[in-house]
């Protein structure tokens, strides 16, 4: 997308003397970094070549494309890292809903009325390049901003420059989110908390997906027409009244998941189930749910995810929800012995 003209004004001139991509040195420092100090250092040579005013790249939130986090960048000399924002009124999301480069030459602040971080810092100019993974789903977003104008050829260079480097952005905010996952599940819980290590499956489910509420449950050994909750966290806070609550499969969207290793409802959960009454007056209208299944294919469990709007899944957070999904059935058969 091209919106307005090119300007006179040149803020990344020396791009004809100065190039990432050839430039051996950047690159060594480049192919020697990982994860988050790749993003960094990616950000602070690209920053060198284009002396921008802003400069970042975001990772996004799953089940939130209005959510965005910035995982390494600047804004006039300060690091933006950690820096999460709502995109809903910025060029940033339309990168992201179109899954296109967003390049605006001039008056972006024009454009985008309603993008306070645009109208507070007086940006000019804007490029949003979005981040797609093999699949091509957009899982980031690359963002340049300049107080001036810029012209099509200037732009055109950089983002070249960014097409040769996507890839491996991509990889690596894919590698940063995996890790999160693992490294916690690896930790376990702390043992100064009183959070159980179902707490914790609960609670890295919740942040992959970035969702209003999750479960897990434990099938019942007993009777199998019900279940019992393991660990609940809603909005944030943990509903410590639910836990050990034991509820029935019969009339629930769980239900289905004696036959079905997983069940979605994109939207219209309160009337799909309307005797729950609870569905009624909860902040959510979807549902996910995956069955935790032993070795024999016996259902012994399972976790559900509860959101305000579709909840959608990427490949790698199918993934990593199969890894959640299995380290929740090992702890289930762990419990069970414990307690047999």
């Amino acid at each position: 997308m091209n919106i307005g003209t090119a300007g006179s004004n040149t803020p990344a001139a020396q791009l004809d003397s100065v190039n990432l991509r050839s430039t051996s040195s950047d690159l060594e420092l480049l192919s020697s970094s990982t994860g988050l100090e790749f993003l960094q250092t990616f950000v602070e040579l690209l920053q060198e070549v284009v002396q921008t005013d802003f400069i970042a790249i975001s990772e996004l939130r799953v089940s939130d494309e209005e959510r965005i986090q910035v995982k390494a960048g600047w804004m006039d000399g300060e690091s933006l890292e950690s820096f999460e924002y709502d995109a809903c009124f910025t060029p940033c999301l339309e990168a992201i809903k179109s899954a296109e480069i967003v390049l605006v030459h001039k008056d972006v602040q024009s454009a985008f009325p309603k993008d306070e971080l645009l109208q507070h810092k007086k940006l000019e100019s804007f490029i949003g390049y979005p981040v797609t993974n093999a699949q091509g789903e957009v899982i980031g977003l690359i963002q340049l901003g300049w107080r001036n104008q810029t012209l099509a050829e200037e732009c055109h260079q950089i983002l070249d420059t960014i097409e040769d480097f996507s890839p491996r952005v991509a990889t690596e905010l894919e590698n940063l989110r995996t890790m999160r996952i693992l490294e916690a599940l690896a930790r376990g819980p702390d043992p100064e908390s009183s959070k159980s290590v179902f707490h914790l499956i609960a609670e890295q489910i919740q942040q992959l997906l970035g969702v209003k509420a999750v479960f897990v449950a434990e099938c019942s050994q007993q009777d199998r027409k019900v279940f019992n909750i393991l660990a609940y966290c809603e909005g944030g806070r943990w509903l410590h009244e639910m836990e050990g609550a034991v509820l029935s499969y019969e009339g629930r969207p769980c239900e289905t998941l004696e036959n079905q290793e997983e069940f979605r409802i994109q939207s219209g959960l309160a009337d799909a189930y309307p005797d729950q009454e609870r569905y009624r007056t909860a902040p959510f209208d979807t549902y996910l749910g995956m069955r935790v299944s032993d070795s024999m294919g016996n259902t012994i469990g399972h976790f559900v995810v509860f959101h305000e709007s579709p909840i959608i899944t990427h490949r790698l957070e199918t993934k990593l929800l199969a890894i959640l999904r299995d380290r929740l059935g090992f702890e289930i058969l762990r419990k069970r012995l414990e307690t047999s």
